[in-house]
């Protein structure tokens, strides 16, 4: 089996030997794996980009060479990081990207959990804080960063891939390895590690659109009528506030405005692996011109809210929000904004939104779907593995959310979230 979001019947591409020139940018890992080899790049600058992205299908943006030289780049959260490719039999089998970085282990903890461990670091700084090896990228958009391609042996893929992050903690003394944010359909790729001593825990949720309508309006159509009247009743507010909105492409010149906004929402998160710099927006929009876009809400010249967008030929992603808490409460912002959002990419056409996983309340009464994520987690000390084996519920507990029927039953099965690639924002 492998992982759904790479395009089927595609070719392996033929991988250049381990003995080419430019050896000094990689160094190979003897592998206990027959027929495999592998390639190791502490920079992404150093990995050859088309090779890399012909293994990505086109709606999948977050695991291309272009967005992950933009976190590292950025050096969000001066995250460290190893970048793989895994050849079988000379051919291109799968790409994936480590990055290790120090991380609170309660920081998806709820409630009561989350109270006794902030007392405990009250006389205990860094407790339960520690450096981690993440398959996966210091970003928390709700989507992974391991392909494999669907003729290789993805169980063979799978164990390089596990062997070189399992050394590269050892490597730089991480006790904990994590592959991240997996859907339902790739945790089950990803079973095998299980048997290596792995637990399977939840992640956060990521909410889903699925886009059937020619316009707007239709969208509206097709609600149920209490849910129809919360919407309208948001398109009356900003008419009678004066909200306007404004889509810019090349958003560089915003991006001053924009992260005040977001390290407004970031103080108010409840959940938070990291926090982004003002340095990852503008390489967004530099590496990502053509994909990436703004939408800027403003009364009389002032930015009350912005989201940052992704748009690949399939999707639209909802990337970042920035929110002005002053005003937000009085002017609606945050509702006008997502709502805009979710207006906007029904204009573009796209066969679905992805909107991340945060607000989950507002972003369901609007239409969006809940999928779930999961995490693969060992900790190297088998004692504190223990330990984590029996705190995981409380560490990592499952989101249990609503299930809404938004729209009148004639409209729901074309409204209903098939299985897909991850999303984020």
């Amino acid at each position: 089996m492998n992982l759904p979001v790479i395009p089927a019947g595609r070719a392996p591409s033929p991988g250049p030997s381990l003995n080419s020139g430019g050896g000094e940018n990689y160094r190979s890992l003897s592998l206990p794996v027959p027929s495999c080899t592998l390639r190791v790049y502490p920079s992404i600058h150093q990995v050859p980009a088309a090779e890399w992205d012909s293994l990505l299908g086109a709606d999948d943006l977050q695991a291309t060479h272009r967005f992950i030289r933009t976190c590292q780049e950025a050096q969000v959260e001066d995250a460290r990081y190893r970048h793989l490719m895994v050849y079988q039999d000379g051919a291109l089998a799968g790409v994936a990207s480590l990055c290790m970085m120090r991380v609170k282990l309660d920081l998806l903890s709820t409630g009561g959990v989350r109270w006794a461990i902030r007392r405990v670091r009250g006389w205990r700084a860094g407790f339960l804080e520690v450096p981690v090896v993440f398959c996966g990228l210091p970003v928390s958009f709700g989507q992974s960063c391991l392909r494999i391609h669907p003729e290789a042996n993805t169980a063979a893929v799978l164990e390089v891939v596990r062997g070189a992050a399992e050394s590269c903690a050892v490597e730089v003394g991480a006790g904990v390895v994590c592959f991240k944010e997996f859907t339902p359909a790739e945790s089950t790729v990803l079973q095998p590690l299980t048997g290596r001593g792995y637990l399977r825990l939840a992640s956060l949720p990521s909410c889903r659109m699925v886009l059937p309508w020619p316009s707007f309006e239709a969208y509206l159509a097709s609600m149920r009528a209490g849910y129809r009247r919360q919407v309208t009743a948001t398109l009356r507010a900003r008419e009678r506030l004066g909200i306007a909105f404004r889509k810019v492409e090349d958003f560089g010149a915003e991006v001053p405005r924009i992260f005040p906004l977001y390290e407004q929402v970031m103080a108010h998160a409840e959940f938070q692996l990291e926090r982004l710099n003002l340095q990852f927006f503008a390489r967004l929009n530099e590496n990502l011109p053509r994909e990436s876009s703004a939408i800027l809400v403003e009364r009389e010249g002032e930015l009350l809210a912005a989201a940052i967008l992704l748009r690949s030929p399939g999707a639209v992603t909802f990337l970042l929000a920035g929110l002005d808490y002053g005003r937000h409460r009085e002017l609606q912002s945050y509702p006008q904004l997502v709502t805009e959002v979710v207006a906007e990419a029904i204009r573009s056409g796209a066969g679905a939104l992805e909107m991340g996983q945060t607000s989950y309340a507002l972003k369901q009464r609007l239409g969006a779907q809940p999928s779930a994520r999961h995490l693969f987690f060992r900790h190297r000390q088998p004692v504190m593995h223990r330990l984590f084996h029996m705190a995981g519920g409380a560490l990592f507990p499952e989101l249990a959310l609503p299930a809404r029927q938004v729209f009148r039953a004639t409209d729901a099965a074309s409204a209903s979230v098939p299985s897909a690639a991850p999303g984020a924002g």
